[in-house]
């Protein structure tokens, strides 16, 4: 069975908050879905920041750690997109747009434009690398955290007990307690 996300009620309230107008969000709410909004407009004026970048860029102007910041990434994402991943899109869109002129201008007989439209979509494509795969997501929600669980019991780590260790323990702390009285 699915687990379900734990931020899955703060993104329905931010987007039901971002479609209906009249929705109101309580304060710190608010508060934090107007931080989201101005990260992402941070983010999207220079897509090519990193999310370390973004990050450093959310503890420094915020008061939030770094926890937080990465949490807040991960909704500015979930709410409303990547900023790098858009960038990249548009650039794929603008280079169509320039090979649509170029392949327009060679059927018009133009093969000096064709040609020169054609080696600046290429040029952008290779600036912005729209030639390389876009990398998989990391699987994020499938990490489960290893059930750390305590013990006495030193046969666990292959030590043998040792008997009466409590009453042991016990008269040598009474002697060091002492120890430290006398001084």
């Amino acid at each position: 069975m699915p687990r379900k996300n734990p931020n899955s009620d703060i993104i329905d309230a931010f987007t039901r908050s971002l479609e209906d107008p009249s929705f109101q969000l309580q304060g710190p709410m608010q508060a934090r879905l107007e931080r989201l909004k101005a990260i992402f407009a941070r983010w999207l004026s220079n897509p090519l920041l990193t999310k370390t970048q973004m990050r450093d860029y959310i503890t420094t102007n915020y008061d939030v750690g770094v926890v937080q910041a990465y949490h807040d990434l991960s909704l500015v994402e979930v709410l409303f997109g990547s900023a790098p991943k858009a960038n990249k899109e548009f650039i794929r869109i603008k280079v169509n747009h320039i090979l649509e002129k170029a392949t327009a201008a060679a059927l018009a007989g133009d093969g000096k434009q064709a040609k020169s439209l054609t080696k600046i979509a290429e040029a952008l494509s290779k600036a912005n690398r729209l030639d390389e795969p876009e990398g998989e997501e990391y699987p994020w929600d499938d990490i489960v955290p290893v059930d750390e669980s305590f013990s006495l019991d030193p046969t666990i780590l292959g030590i043998e007990p040792i008997p009466d260790i409590e009453r042991k323990a016990k008269a040598l702390l009474e002697r060091y307690n002492k120890d430290i009285d006398e001084q």
